[in-house]
């Protein structure tokens, strides 16, 4: 089997398999069925693996574990993919008659901020682009990289006391830019027997604390900037998302802690009031990322200053 012989479709289900050390995990990745990968494994075996004179994977109690010739060529297939995805762009965009699809992974905090801001202009100048939104998680910066997202739209802490990942310096090598900054408050009922003027540490201590999962992480900079302090955060319920926090802080005593923009569309719909975090904390960076595959496509390199536009009084 000589090389130019190779399905090329085959390296791009080999570097799935590469970064997923699983047929399953890589089926779901590919929107196909695990009988399918593993016939297509078989059929890269045959080629590249002649080719080479390595079975490429070797299978064991955790999955697909690549043989040391395939593990180097992972580098080499994720830059060969990206240039062959450059390579294929259309030279011109016009964004009145385009139709292809973006997908965008928004975390919950930016999402009613930015999006109904985003929708009108997006409509106006480019009615025949389709948005996918999805929500943020833990897996959304390796998604993006592997070429299953366009954008992403992410928080990060700009306090150097922020653990990784959460840290912008995390960031470093992967291209984004600043949306916008914000600050913490805490909401509480408006019911609830407290003001502004009187609330200090004290009183946040001695307040119940709903704390929500943040991508699937219940530590929150504000534990560590309080233990700095000898304080210790105590909460008393753990929530999937800020509109369940809200809701449980709307009818009880309880109190949340938002970034301010967010609270305050929180406030309105729930009858909550903000109150100053009595803490001394930097403010949260909104970044939107992309991958470096597709920082010269002109269709996302418009789409990405529509954003920023949409936020640029924010």
């Amino acid at each position: 089997m000589k090389l130019d012989h190779i399905d090329l479709n085959l390296l791009r289900l080999m570097l799935a398999l590469l970064e997923e050390r699983s047929v399953s995990r890589a089926a779901e990745r590919l929107n196909v069925s695990q009988s399918a990968v593993s016939k297509q494994l078989t059929k890269l075996r045959e080629q590249l693996g002649e080719v080479l004179g390595d079975p490429l994977f070797i299978r064991t109690g955790r999955g697909l574990t690549p043989t040391a010739r395939s593990a180097a060529l992972e580098t080499p297939l994720r830059q060969w993919l990206r240039d062959s995805h450059i390579m294929l762009l259309p030279e011109s965009f016009n964004p009145a008659k385009d139709e292809r699809s973006f997908t965008i992974s928004i975390c919950e905090t930016a999402f009613p901020t930015i999006i109904p801001r985003l929708m009108p202009k997006l409509r106006q100048r480019a009615p025949g682009l389709q948005l996918s939104i999805v929500p943020k998680v833990k897996e959304s910066l390796s998604q993006l990289n592997q070429g299953d997202l366009d954008l992403l739209i992410a928080a990060r802490d700009t306090d150097q006391r922020a653990q990784s990942p959460f840290h912008i310096s995390d960031l470093a090598g992967q291209p984004n830019k600043e949306l916008y900054k914000d600050r913490h408050v805490c909401l509480v009922s408006e019911s609830y027997p407290v003001s502004a003027s009187n609330w200090d540490v004290a009183q946040f201590l001695a307040t119940d604390l709903v704390r929500i999962f943040v991508e699937e992480n219940e530590f929150w900079l504000l534990d560590r900037v309080a233990g700095e302090l000898g304080h210790r955060i105590e909460d008393k319920a753990k929530v999937p998302d800020f509109h369940c926090a809200a809701l449980l802080a709307q009818h009880t005593n309880m109190m949340l802690v938002s970034t301010s923009i967010f609270a305050e569309q929180l406030a309105q719909r729930y009858s909550l009031k903000p109150l100053p975090l009595p803490f001394e904390m930097k403010p949260v960076s909104y970044r939107m990322l992309w991958p470096a595959m597709l920082e010269q496509d002109s269709a996302h390199q418009w789409l990405r200053e529509l954003i920023s536009e949409c936020c640029s009084d924010l």
